[in-house]
C-alpha cells in the first residue's frame, strides 16, 4: 500500500497540485489523502470506499487504474491472509454474543415482528384460504349432484327405483 500511496504523491507533485487542491477537487479531506499518499490502509475502516478513493485518484492524476488496483488487490490479499483463523473465529463469536445481547434488550411489539413471523403468518393465511377452496369446493360438487338428481327425476325416470314417473315441472 505504501508503493500506492507514493507513487501517487510523485504524480500529484510532478503535476504541481497541491494537496488541498486534489482534496478539495476529489471532494475529502485533506486526512484522508494524507493517509492515501502515505499508505496507511489502517485509517480506513470500510476497504470498499478506500478501494474506490484509490481508484478515484488514479483516475484524477491519470495513472493506470488496473495497475494501481492490481497493486491494491495484491496488497488486500496478502494483508487479509496474514489474520490468523483462530483470530477471525474470535471476532465472529464476539459480534454473536453482541448480536444476543441487543436482541434480549429489544422490546418487541406487533408492529417490529421479525420476518420469521411474517412467513410464518403468511403460510397460515395460505393454508386458510386453500381450506376454504376446498370446503367451497366440496359444496359445489354436492349441489351438481343433488341438481343432476332432481334434474333427473324431472325427466320422468327413477333410476333408483327403476320406474317411469310423468311429473311436471312448475
Amino acid at each position: 500500500m505504501k508503493d500506492i500511496g507514493e507513487s501517487f504523491r510523485e504524480k500529484r507533485e510532478e503535476f504541481g497540485i497541491s494537496k488541498e487542491e486534489a482534496a478539495n477537487d476529489m471532494d475529502i479531506t485533506l486526512a484522508q489523502l494524507d493517509n492515501l499518499e502515505d499508505g496507511n490502509a489502517n485509517a480506513f475502516k470500510d476497504v470498499f470506499f478506500l478501494k474506490e478513493l484509490i481508484k478515484k485518484y488514479a483516475k484524477y492524476l491519470n495513472i493506470s487504474e488496473e495497475e494501481v488496483m492490481s497493486e491494491y488487490n495484491e496488497f488486500m490479499f496478502n494483508y487479509t491472509s496474514r489474520i490468523p483463523i483462530a483470530e477471525i473465529e474470535k471476532k465472529v463469536s464476539e459480534i454473536k454474543k453482541e448480536e444476543e445481547k441487543e436482541a434480549s434488550k429489544r422490546v418487541y411489539s406487533p408492529y417490529t415482528k421479525t420476518n420469521a413471523n411474517n412467513k410464518n403468518n403468511s403460510k397460515k393465511l395460505i393454508y386458510i384460504i386453500i381450506g376454504i377452496f376446498v370446503i367451497f369446493l366440496i359444496i359445489l360438487v354436492f349441489l351438481l349432484i343433488k341438481n343432476k338428481v332432481d334434474n333427473e327425476n324431472f325427466v320422468g325416470f327413477n333410476y333408483l327405483k327403476g320406474e317411469t314417473l310423468y311429473e311436471s315441472s312448475k
